[in-house]
């Protein structure tokens, strides 16, 4: 086989790796953010280039190719951006509905002038820059969000970000390189190199595993929500709460400080760092900021055979994000608890809330 078909191979593969693990993290969590990257991932897998289309007998007229090339990586950074606005704000703004606006503005302007006979004379780097800057700079941004947000660091997941970082960093330099014959063989291997790291990252990512308690419980307590104001008042009113249940932890404190046994998995929130801390029991450093993907691995445990969620880290989620994203996050947690038949005990300190945050939470999380 010759090289050229390997690396087409590899691109074509990656391509719809990176496609099905975003379009299963969106069916998992049902997030606007994970959409519209499934569209745009989509959208990549099926771009303008010659080893995608042959296969499947496809021709792109000569005399539009060049502009039917740019479009994909315009509409491809659309959906990037928006996407990642969605993931870190969860609803886009004014500002960001005027930035989206002039973008196609821009990007039309540019199309139209394509159109043109003067479009013909610029030199092919200057034709190519404005689809290339837009798609790299997309990519390398939504990397930066992934890393800082979402994947989990020092694990496999964050080969998801730094591939797409690269592959970014890359796109900003083809209009230079398609015009060295020696070097597009190796820019379109790194390529499919970066989408293949981007894409054995994703699938950790997404398909992270949690491993299932080794004793299946039954659900001992009367209700299946609890919200307390001291963890004192929890010890007192569930003295073997840890030791007879199969409890997913949530906290702020040392996690060595709880009544540890084998049936545990616990979540330590702090910026010190990320991954696995101990394997017995199962111990976790993630950041505050990753409240997202702390809901998928919350909602996984449930599915497994874990039966409570104690969670006393809400201050510090709240310092770290907003009330009104730890507030979202408690929902979440809720609702997975509940359609699960399990138990959530919420311990928070409700003097330092306002009244309106205090009586949110006294709304959903009736005090024991």
């Amino acid at each position: 086989m010759e090289t050229a078909s390997i690396i087409g191979i590899l691109n074509f593969i990656s391509r719809w790796i990176l496609f099905l693990v975003v379009t299963y993290r969106f069916i998992k969590t049902r997030e606007k953010g994970w959409a519209l990257l499934m569209f745009a991932f989509f959208i990549n897998a099926l771009d303008i280039e010659s080893y995608i289309l042959d296969p499947l007998g496809i021709q792109i007229k000569e005399e539009v190719y060049e502009i039917a090339g740019m479009i994909p990586n315009f509409l491809i950074s659309l959906l990037i951006m928006w996407g990642v606005i969605h993931l870190k704000s969860k609803r886009a703004e004014i500002r960001h509905v005027i930035g989206m606006g002039v973008y196609v503005s821009l990007v039309y302007l540019w199309l139209f002038f394509a159109a043109t006979p003067f479009f013909d004379e610029l030199p092919f780097a200057i034709r190519a820059l404005p689809s290339s800057l837009a798609f790299g700079v997309s990519l390398i941004y939504l990397g930066i969000m992934l890393r800082r947000y979402i994947v989990r660091k020092k694990t496999l997941e964050e080969l998801f970000p730094w591939g797409l970082i690269l592959l970014g960093a890359l796109n900003l330099m083809y209009p230079l390189i398609r015009e060295m014959p020696r070097f597009v063989n190796a820019a379109f291997l790194l390529a499919g190199v970066f989408r293949v790291i981007s894409a054995i990252g994703a699938v950790k990512f997404a398909f992270y595993p949690i491993m299932p308690p080794q004793k299946k419980r039954e659900k001992i307590l009367p209700k299946e929500i609890y919200l307390f104001t001291d963890s004192k008042e929890v010890e007192y009113m569930f003295p073997t709460l840890f030791l007879e249940n199969n409890v997913i932890i949530i906290t702020r404190k040392d996690p060595r400080t709880f009544q540890l046994g084998n049936d545990f998995i616990i979540y330590w929130i702090t910026r010190v760092g990320e991954g696995n801390i101990e394997e017995d029991p199962r111990i976790f450093a993630i950041s505050p900021t990753k409240i997202d993907i702390l809901v998928d691995l919350v909602a996984r445990g449930l599915k497994q055979g874990y039966n409570v969620v104690y969670v006393d880290a809400f201050e510090y989620l709240m310092l770290e994000n907003g009330f009104k994203a730890a507030f979202k996050f408690l929902l979440s947690l809720k609702d997975h608890v509940i359609s699960k038949n399990g138990t959530l005990i919420l311990v928070v300190k409700l003097d330092a809330l306002e009244e309106k945050e205090r009586k949110l939470i006294e709304r959903e999380f009736s005090k024991f």
